[in-house]
């Protein structure tokens, strides 16, 4: 059992890897991972962060608190050795970038940086900003009786936290990383699991596609998978009985084909050899009798040889057409071809000189598949039938063109006395002739070539007008 025509399975061929199965399998799991990973390490960031800005916030106001309370009694008698103790401890406490005691003029009279001390709190903010550009600031008047005594200045610096955020950010991204490796294996793994058994369906279908139908898919599984293998084995059992039956049926209308070939064959050739046979065996007869005179004998021997040589004739045109050998499919300028049957033909002396032969080339495709031979005696018994139709004279054209999709059209026409709507159907057939004398196997012979070549032979005939035969070849 043969393939379809034109169907092949290749999937390795026609299916990109980026549209495989497999692959979408293990980009579908692995992407889901990444989502899901993605918004929990996104959640747990931001929770972890606001966390750790409430903490320093939460400490630096009870660091700027206790500053105020400190420095209460400090700034009333303006006690500033008091008040340096008290920048002094604060300035011992992680992340703190200042810490200021102004008065309610404005002016520092303490601070965690001895060089602020003295300066207006105006120009001291500047110089702050400068040095520490990543802070969180925080600042607490000091009230005595409901009067702003002063204000204590805090700045708490962002950078550690900002690297406890850096390095949750990057545990994250590390998370993600081992989610998404330890997805794609799980998605490899089901992939796998998965294509290896559809892998083997597609062998078997190519095997299938190549004519094997004794292919068999081996799943042992319970899933939809194992199902469907299950079905497809039925199914390969069903199409082989089936195939099968078709060949076996095949092989007895072949049979009975053959066998009808043959009768036909047999029946048109003893009906052919018929008439010449009985008028030599008459003409045997009739020449030993003593009474015949010599013009007698005379017509008796030619009667004798003319039949002679037509049942020769007949047997030769049947060898021919038995003998048809396996064409050998080249590509060829088909062009050259005909410039070289129509140079011979032209110049063969059988060919009458009132005969014109016209060559009409439509297009600029000339390369074909054929055996050149076999092409070659096509085209001799095509244009000596066109001789044949005209009686001697009338003219002949050889026209090549193109009929699309990778094929060229080549036609003989004339414009002799045509074909009878009765034969024209049959005038193929071997045996079977309009022509007076003729052997009827010219067309069965091109018939059977064409055949040999993919293609056949198409005929349009008007009686009293002519008749054009074409057929067409591969260019590829």
């Amino acid at each position: 059992m043969k393939p379809a025509a034109g169907w092949t399975l290749r999937s390795s061929e026609r299916i990109p890897w980026l549209s495989t199965l497999r692959v979408r399998l293990i980009l579908s799991v692995s992407l889901v991972h990444v989502i899901l990973m993605g918004g929990f390490i996104w959640d747990a960031v931001n929770e972890q962060s606001a966390g750790i800005r409430a903490e320093l916030e939460s400490r630096g106001h009870s660091l700027v608190n206790l500053m105020a309370v400190a420095s209460t009694n400090a700034l009333l008698s303006e006690d500033l050795a008091s008040l340096g103790e008290v920048t002094a401890r604060v300035r011992q406490q992680p992340d703190v970038a200042y810490g200021l005691i102004v008065d309610e003029r404005g002016e520092v009279l303490a601070s965690t940086s001895g060089s602020d001390v003295g300066r207006s709190l105006v120009t001291v903010r500047p110089d702050i900003a400068q040095r520490h550009p990543r802070l969180m600031r925080l600042d607490e008047p000091v009230r005595v009786a409901g009067r702003v005594v002063g204000t204590v200045y805090l700045g708490l610096s962002t950078a550690g936290m900002h690297r406890e955020l850096q390095r949750i950010r990057n545990e994250g991204l590390l998370f993600i990383l081992t989610a998404l490796l330890i997805g794609g294996g799980a998605a490899w793994l089901l992939s796998y699991a998965i294509t290896r058994n559809l892998h083997r369906l597609g062998t078997a279908v190519q095997r299938i596609a190549d004519g094997d139908l004794g292919a068999r898919v081996d799943v042992r599984r319970r899933d939809e998978v194992g199902v469907l293998a299950k079905a497809f084995n039925g199914m390969l059992d069903s199409l082989r009985e089936t195939s099968q039956a078709v060949v076996r049926e095949h092989e007895k209308r072949m049979d009975a084909e053959r066998l009808a070939c043959v009768g036909e064959l047999a029946a048109s050739i003893a009906h052919e050899i018929r008439n010449p046979l009985a008028a030599v065996i008459n003409s045997v007869s009739l020449i030993g009798q003593s009474e015949l005179d010599a013009e007698d004998q005379i017509k008796v021997r030619r009667i004798l040889n003319d039949e002679a040589g037509r049942l020769q004739r007949i047997l030769e045109s049947f060898l021919d057409f038995s003998r048809v050998r396996e064409s050998c499919l080249e590509r060829h300028d088909l062009l050259v071809l005909i410039d070289e049957v129509v140079t011979l033909f032209a110049n063969d002396p059988d060919v009458a000189g009132d005969i014109e032969i016209v060559r009409r080339i439509d297009t600029p495709a000339h390369l074909a598949v054929f055996d050149q031979d076999q092409m070659r005696q096509v085209l001799w018994n095509l244009m000596r039938n066109a001789v044949q139709a005209m009686a001697g004279h009338g003219r002949i054209v050889v026209a090549l063109e193109s009929s699309g999709g990778h094929r060229l059209r080549l036609a003989i026409g004339d414009n002799g006395e045509g074909i009878a709507p009765d034969l024209l159907d049959k005038v193929r057939r071997p045996f079977v002739s309009g022509r007076k004398g003729g052997t009827g196997l010219g067309l069965a012979i091109v018939q059977r070539i064409l055949m040999q070549h993919g293609t056949s032979l198409h005929m349009i005939s008007q009686p009293g007008r002519g008749t054009e035969v074409a057929f067409e070849l591969e260019t590829l």
